[in-house]
Order: structure tokens, then sequence, then C-alpha cells
């Protein structure tokens, strides 16, 4: 209720229609967190009132949710990241880690071991895991531990692709 007092009775100046305009424009073109809204208000150039006052009424309208935007970027890229790095991602963009835990309650562990077959896919560039020596195989696990992946899913992933590997003849 304050809120949308604060938002009728604040002092619409020319800045803060302008800024609200912009706000609008920006989330025109694509999806943006509270953060990224304020960043740009403030890279263009308009002050911290007016700013709010354009974050208030985006936010007042609906037009801005940090909890929509997570749970859209965690959906849309869940099969190509492991959760960490759409953790770190969704941090990046200002997207508060409540919020984010909020949006990881619809994540579905296949969607990581998803992705992770994909990195390990692309890793392998056409080769077979059998044919590659340990060291090579070391490497591989390391890289996708460092991309956020566990060492436990690491492991699975590559001992199912093995099993796989030696059920399939050679091509």
């Amino acid at each position: 209720m304050k809120e949308e007092r604060e938002l009728q009775i604040s002092p619409a100046g020319e800045e803060c229609r302008r800024a609200a305009k912009k706000a609008m424009d920006l989330l025109m073109q694509q999806d943006r967190t509270e953060k990224n809204i304020r960043d740009r208000l403030y890279r263009a150039g308009f002050s911290e009132n007016a700013s709010e006052y354009a974050i208030r009424y985006v936010t007042h309208f609906g037009y801005v949710n940090d909890l929509r935007y997570a749970q859209n970027y965690i959906s849309f890229h869940q099969t190509e990241r492991s959760r960490k790095e759409l953790r770190c991602k969704l941090m990046e963009r200002g997207v508060p880690p409540e919020i984010i835990a909020e949006a990881f309650q619809e994540y579905e562990e296949e969607a990581e071991y998803e992705a992770l077959r994909r990195q390990l896919t692309k890793r392998l560039k056409g080769q077979r895991l059998s044919d590659m020596d340990i060291p090579a195989k070391n490497k591989i696990m390391a890289y996708l531990i460092r991309k956020g992946y566990s060492l436990a899913a690491v492991r699975a992933v590559i001992q199912e692709w093995a099993d796989r590997e030696m059920e399939a003849p050679l091509s």
C-alpha cells in the first residue's frame, strides 16, 4: 500500500518520467533483473531518485520480477550448464540468493545429467572414451568438474558412457 502511494505521490518530474520510459524501453527488448535496469539507468545518467522511481514503476506493474527471470533463465539453460554455473550466472546478474534458491525448487536433477552428457559429447569430439588413455580421461573429468559438476555425477555419466560404448559395436 505504502509503495502504491509513494508511486502516485512521488514527484513525477520530467527526469522521473524519462527514467520510467527508459526502463520500459529496456524491458521491451528483453526480460531484465532489477539490478540490470538500475545499472542501465545509472549509466544513462539518471539520478538515484529518478532511477528508484522507475524501478518502483516497472515493479509495481509486474514488468520486473527477479523470480520469474531466474526461473526462465534456469529453464532455458538447465540442459547446457551445471546447477553451480547457473547459480553463479544468476548472482552475476544481481538476483538475490534467496530468490535463486526458490527458483531452483522446480529444477530437475535429470536436467543436470543431461547437461553433463552434452558437455561430454562436446568434449569427446567424436572420439570413443574407451580409446582414450587415462590422462586424457582425467583431463576431461577435470574439465567437467571445473564446469561445476560434482565428482559423483561426472563419474556416473562417464561410467554410463563407457558401458554404452561396450554394448555398441565399433563403427
